[in-house]
C-alpha cells in the first residue's frame, strides 16, 4: 500500500472517531448545529488540507444530521480565508480548518489583519504529517551528518524544499545553519516540481512531508534519510527518526487543526474533540488550550529561524 493510500485510509478511520464523539455529545448541546456549518479551508481545492477537510465534513454531517460545507478561500498564504473566519459571527456555524500557516505567517513577519492568538478559539489539533528528508539514491548520503558534511565540502549540496516559508523550508534552514557555506536551499512552488528534480538528481536532497514524498522512498526511487517524528513511521519503518540521527531540533511536522472565531461557545468544541489513534498521519487531538499553546510555541520556535536565515515570502 502506498503512503498516500495508507494516509487516506487512516485519516478516514480517525475522523470517524472524531465524529463518533460528536454524535454522542450532541445531546449535551442540542442547539448546535441549527443550520449548515461553513468550514473555511484557506487553500485552493485539491490539496492535502482540502482533502482531509472534506473527509471531516462528510463524517460530521453524517453524525450530526446537518450539512458541513467546505468553502475554499485560497490565496495570500491563506490570509484571506483565515481573516474570513476571524471576522465571522461566533455562533459555531463558521469554522476554520487550518494548517501550519496559522502560526508560520506570523513567524514569517507577514502583516496580518487578524491576530492568530487572540482572534480565534482553538478547538483541536487534528492531524500532523511528519517531515521527511530524502536523497537521490546515486548520492553517497545516508544520514543527516552526511548532508551536513557535504555542505562543508567543495562539492557542496543542493537541498530542495516544496514551498518557501513552509515548515520544511524552515527545517532545511536549521540543517543548513549547522553545515557549511556550500549547503544551498532551493525553494519550489509546490512539491511536484521539487520531487521531479530530486528524482532527476538536479537537487541531491529534498525536504518535504511523508505524504507525498514517502511514496518515492517506498518505490526505491529516493532514499529515506530521516523522518521528523519521535517514532519511526509504519509506512517507512526502515527510515530512522531525527532523534535517532542525533538532531532533535529537526523534530516537527505539518499540522492541521480546527478553530472557530473567538467567543464561540465552548460546547461547540466539545462536539468535535476526541483523542485519536496515531496511525499513518499521526492523527491526534488536543484540548483547545493545548492547541492554542501549540500554535504559540510554533510562532516562538520559528521566528528566530526566519530572522537568522533572512527568509522573505511575498
Amino acid at each position: 500500500m502506498s503512503a498516500e493510500a495508507a494516509h487516506s485510509r487512516r485519516t478516514v478511520l480517525a475522523l470517524a472517531a472524531v465524529v463518533g464523539v460528536a454524535a454522542t455529545a450532541r445531546a449535551q448541546a442540542p442547539a448546535w448545529p441549527s443550520r449548515p456549518v461553513r468550514v473555511v479551508v484557506p487553500t485552493v481545492p485539491g490539496g492535502a488540507l482540502d482533502t482531509v477537510a472534506r473527509l471531516l465534513c462528510q463524517r460530521l454531517g453524517e453524525a450530526l444530521g446537518q450539512n458541513f460545507l467546505v468553502e475554499n478561500r485560497g490565496g495570500a498564504a491563506g490570509i484571506t480565508g483565515m481573516d474570513t473566519v476571524a471576522k465571522a459571527t461566533p455562533d459555531g456555524h463558521t469554522l476554520l480548518f487550518a494548517a501550519a500557516p496559522i502560526a508560520l505567517n506570523t513567524a514569517l513577519g507577514m502583516t496580518l489583519p487578524y491576530d492568530p492568538l487572540r482572534d480565534f478559539a482553538p478547538i483541536s489539533l487534528v492531524a500532523s504529517i511528519p517531515a521527511l528528508v530524502v536523497a537521490h539514491p546515486a548520492t553517497p548520503f545516508h544520514t543527516l551528518a552526511d548532508l551536513v558534511e557535504a555542505g562543508r565540502s567543495p562539492q557542496g549540496i543542493a537541498m530542495g524544499v516544496a514551498n518557501a516559508g513552509a515548515v520544511t523550508h524552515l527545517m532545511a534552514e536549521v540543517l543548513r545553519a549547522s553545515s557549511g557555506p556550500n549547503f544551498t536551499v532551493v525553494t519550489y512552488r509546490g512539491a511536484g516540481q521539487g520531487i521531479q528534480d530530486a528524482l532527476a538528481g538536479r537537487v541531491q536532497a529534498f525536504y518535504d512531508a511523508l505524504v507525498p514524498t514517502g511514496q518515492q522512498v517506498q518505490a526505491g526511487r529516493l532514499r529515506g534519510i530521516a523522518i521528523g517524528s519521535r517514532r519511526r513511521s509504519p509506512l517507512l519503518p526502515e527510515v530512522a527518526t531525527v532523534m535517532e540521527r542525533g538532531m532533535p531540533e529537526l523534530l516537527g511536522s505539518g499540522f492541521y487543526g480546527l478553530l472557530a472565531p473567538v467567543r464561540t461557545p465552548e460546547a461547540v468544541g466539545g462536539e468535535v474533540r476526541r483523542r485519536l489513534v496515531e496511525l499513518g498521519y499521526e492523527v491526534e487531538a488536543s484540548t483547545p488550550e493545548g492547541y492554542g499553546t501549540f500554535i504559540r510555541g510554533e510562532i516562538e520556535r520559528w521566528t528566530p529561524v526566519v530572522r537568522a536565515a533572512g527568509i522573505k515570502v511575498e
